[in-house]
């Protein structure tokens, strides 16, 4: 049995319980208070552009399906039969008139609503199919292409449960007039860790990428490499952290300087652009096209390498990642073709910087099997009390680039959660500052 969930975590001793990754008693709270309580993403609009087109994704572990409406709106549901409980629609992606559950043919229109019953009549007469309709995602909100869905409907509207993260996830949803579009489908696989590792490494850790992709970062440098001069322990950033538990880090740039596994032809476009992008972000953003970031809880995204990914968890000791390449849609196709490249080459199911992060992730999760690793404290104090860089124009807290800042705050509002307490009851938040 895992501790009490208020001593998992630690803030004033900066600490953390290993069962918060492998217990299977927190995994399944997470469930029902992290999970049903809070925006997750879905999908993205342009995955759906015709009415009757569909795809499948999930919330947690439950499976929804998300579909356009004749009228042009988004509709998503619970993919569960509401005779048997089997799904409904077991396609990925497509596009559909009705969907029929394969186990006893019950038949459901676009809205949800049940169209037709085999055998109808055997129900007798008190049988109202309009009370067995699909079960319909609570709240639905798209923001700037991104569809996210909720249970909660006391839950914020997604641009207030955004909050300051939005001022940094413009930098990939709206650098161009006209938005962005998914190129190259959704790619998914397995990994044998806890969703909390990445959620947690992409809102706070670039403290790893100089021992961890050392050898994947030599081999895209020129002959010339020099780890004095190109070492990313030598460049200057900042972390930043915000009340939903959203976090990112970055380094600071004058001019677009993209990573160097970025294909060089999107690396092109990102220069070539960034006067327009400029007028929409100002140029301090517009330059930055490079960091790692975290929406609350499982949604993360990768600047200028522009891969988007959710880490749905499948129980305490694995996740499914969902990995998409968002591209602007004013990007001629070779370019767009570019980005993908360059996104699956370092950060695709085979990407060799992807390869880094998931051993370590798949080892620390083996570590964690142990009966004295898995309550050994961990330490998360780096740069404890310190909060001395800012961003001008955003609202959010900043810190060093190196730090347990964001981390802390990721894990700030993972206990309030698992403590019971929704996101309106949620008033004095205690953002952490350092």
């Amino acid at each position: 049995m895992a501790a009490p969930i208020e001593e998992l975590v630690d803030l004033d001793r900066n600490e953390i319980s290993p069962q918060v990754y492998c217990s299977e008693e927190v995994y399944r709270r997470e469930v029902e208070t992290i999970f049903a309580k809070s925006w997750l993403l879905l999908g993205h609009e342009s995955q759906v552009p015709k009415a009757g087109d569909f795809f499948t994704s999930s919330m947690a572990e439950d499976p929804v399906v998300v579909v356009r409406q004749r009228d042009g709106s988004l509709r998503a549901f619970l993919n569960q039969c509401r005779h048997r409980g089997m799904r409904v629609c077991r396609s990925e992606v497509g596009s559909a008139r009705s969907f029929m559950c394969p186990y006893h043919g019950w038949t459901y229109g676009l809205e949800g609503d049940l169209k037709a019953v085999p055998h109808e009549e055997q129900y007798g007469e008190g049988f109202d199919k309009q009370s067995w309709g699909l079960r319909q995602v609570t709240r639905l909100e798209t923001y700037k292409g991104l569809i996210f869905g909720c249970w909660d409907e006391d839950a914020v509207p997604i641009e207030e449960y955004l909050g300051d993260s939005a001022y940094y996830l413009d930098q990939l949803v709206d650098r161009l007039e006209g938005g962005t579009e998914v190129i190259g489908g959704v790619h998914k696989w397995l990994i044998d860790c806890n969703w909390k590792m990445p959620a947690e490494q992409f809102a706070s850790d670039m403290y790893h990428a100089a021992s961890a992709h050392v050898s994947a970062v030599q081999v895209f440098m020129p002959e010339d490499y020099d780890p004095q001069v190109h070492s990313m322990d030598q460049r200057k950033g900042a972390q930043f952290w915000t009340e939903g538990g959203h976090g990112g880090g970055y380094f600071f740039a004058d001019t677009p300087n993209p990573a160097v596994w970025v294909d060089p032809v999107a690396q092109d476009w990102l220069r070539d652009t960034f006067d327009e992008a400029s007028e929409r972000l100002g140029r301090s953003r517009a330059a930055r096209v490079s960091g790692h970031n975290t929406v609350f809880p499982n949604m993360s995204w990768l600047n200028g390498t522009n891969t988007l990914r959710v880490w749905h968890p499948r129980g305490p000791n694995q996740i499914e990642v969902w990995a998409w390449v968002i591209v602007d849609t004013a990007a001629p196709v070779h370019v767009k073709d570019a980005f993908r490249r360059g996104a699956l080459r370092a950060f695709g199911p085979s990407g060799m910087l992807e390869q880094d992060d998931g051993e370590n992730w798949v080892e620390v999760q083996k570590v964690l099997r142990g009966s004295t690793a898995a309550h050994n404290p961990l330490c998360y104090g780096m740069l404890e009390g310190r909060a001395d860089q800012a961003e001008p124009d955003s609202a959010a807290s900043h810190g060093p680039v190196f730090s347990d800042n964001a981390a802390r705050n990721f894990y700030r509002r993972w206990l309030e959660l698992m403590t019971g307490k929704s996101q309106r009851e949620i008033e004095d938040r205690g953002v952490v500052n350092g």
